[in-house]
C-alpha cells in the first residue's frame, strides 16, 4: 500500500490469547463458513492490527477477519448480519457516532448477534488534522454514545477515518489502551456501485496476500448485496473467519457530550444524518485527489 499519511512506526508489542475455537451453533448448517477461532486481543499501549504496522503474522495463513466501517444502516447493516447468520460467521463493526445516534436500535442488533463493536469517530474527520481535544471529542463521544445503546462491552478496537492516523492520535491511543486498526485488504467498496467489484477486488487481495484484516462499509447496498456471495467464495477457498474480542471492555469517561458542527454550505439543513453521512464516498473522494492513497 502507498502512505496516505505520514506514518510514525512502533515496536509496540502485540500480546493475544487465542481461545479454542468456537463450537458451530446447532441450528447452523452443515459446512456453514462459521467461525474457526476466535482471537483475545490485548489492548494494553494501543497495539496496531493490519498493515503497514501491525504483525501480519498475528492470522496464521488463510485466516481472514471480516470488518464493517461507517455504520450502522438500517437497511444495509441488517442485510449484512442476516447474510453473517445464516453463515454463522463473525465480523467486527467500527461504528460511526453520528450513525448511532440515527439507528441506536441497529446498534442492539450488532450486538445480541455476537459481532464484535468497535468505533470509528462521531463524525468521520481526517484525524491526523485534529487537535487533541477535537481527538478526545470525537473519540469519547463516541464511545459514550455505543456502549450507551450497545446491551455487551464495547470492544476498545478504533479504525481511523480514511486510514489516516497521526504521532498525537497514536499515543491518545495508547495512553487509553485501546487497539489501533489499519488494514490488509481493501475492497475499495466506496468507489463501487456493483457487487460484483467488490467480491473481485476482495478475493484477489486474498489471494496475492493468503491472509488478513479485510476492509467494508456497511452502508452501501452494493456491498450488502456482495457479502453473500463473498462468503460462499471465501468458503470455497478454504479461508477460515477468525473472530476478534477485547480481553478488556473499554474504559468511559463520563459526560463527553457529541461535537457540534455547523452544517455544510453545500448540505441543507434538513438533511438527515444518514444522508449526509452517506456522502462519505465523496469526501474519501475529495481526500483522495489532495493526497497519494493508501487503498
Amino acid at each position: 500500500m502507498r502512505a496516505r499519511w505520514k506514518i510514525a512506526l512502533s515496536a509496540a508489542m502485540v500480546a493475544l490469547s487465542l481461545c479454542p475455537p468456537v463450537i458451530a451453533d446447532e441450528a447452523c448448517p452443515a459446512g456453514a463458513l462459521g467461525v474457526s477461532r476466535t482471537i483475545e486481543v490485548d489492548p494494553k499501549d494501543g497495539p496496531w492490527f493490519g498493515e503497514p504496522h501491525g504483525d501480519r503474522n498475528f492470522l496464521a495463513p488463510g485466516e481472514v477477519v471480516l470488518t464493517f466501517d461507517d455504520g450502522p444502516s438500517p437497511a444495509d447493516t441488517r442485510e449484512i448480519l442476516a447474510a453473517l447468520a445464516k453463515q454463522c460467521t463473525k465480523a467486527t463493526f467500527f461504528m460511526v457516532g453520528e450513525m448511532v445516534a440515527a439507528h441506536p436500535e441497529v446498534v442492539k442488533e450488532v450486538a445480541a448477534q455476537g459481532h464484535t463493536i468497535g468505533t470509528h469517530t462521531w463524525s468521520h474527520p481526517n484525524v491526523a488534522r485534529l487537535t487533541l481535544p477535537e481527538i478526545t471529542h470525537e473519540v469519547e463521544a463516541t464511545i459514550n454514545i455505543v456502549q450507551k445503546n450497545s446491551p455487551e462491552p464495547v470492544a476498545p478496537f478504533f479504525r481511523y477515518p480514511y486510514l489516516s492516523s497521526s504521532k498525537l492520535a497514536e499515543d491518545y491511543f495508547k495512553s487509553r489502551n485501546i487497539a489501533q486498526f489499519a488494514v490488509d485488504i481493501d475492497s475499495s467498496d466506496w468507489r463501487m456501485r456493483s457487487s460484483g467489484p467488490v467480491i473481485s477486488r476482495v478475493m484477489a487481495g486474498l489471494k496475492a496476500r493468503g491472509r488478513g484484516i479485510i476492509l467494508m462499509h456497511d452502508i452501501h447496498k452494493w456491498t450488502a448485496d456482495a457479502v453473500p456471495q463473498l462468503l460462499l467464495k471465501l468458503k470455497e477457498g478454504g479461508y477460515k473467519v477468525v473472530q476478534l474480542k477485547a480481553k478488556a471492555p473499554v474504559q468511559l469517561i463520563a459526560d463527553v457530550t457529541p461535537p457540534v458542527k455547523a452544517a455544510p454550505k453545500y448540505a441543507s439543513r434538513k438533511r438527515s444524518t444518514l444522508r449526509r453521512y452517506s456522502s462519505h464516498s465523496k469526501r474519501s473522494a475529495q481526500l483522495s485527489r489532495r493526497s497519494s492513497e493508501i487503498r
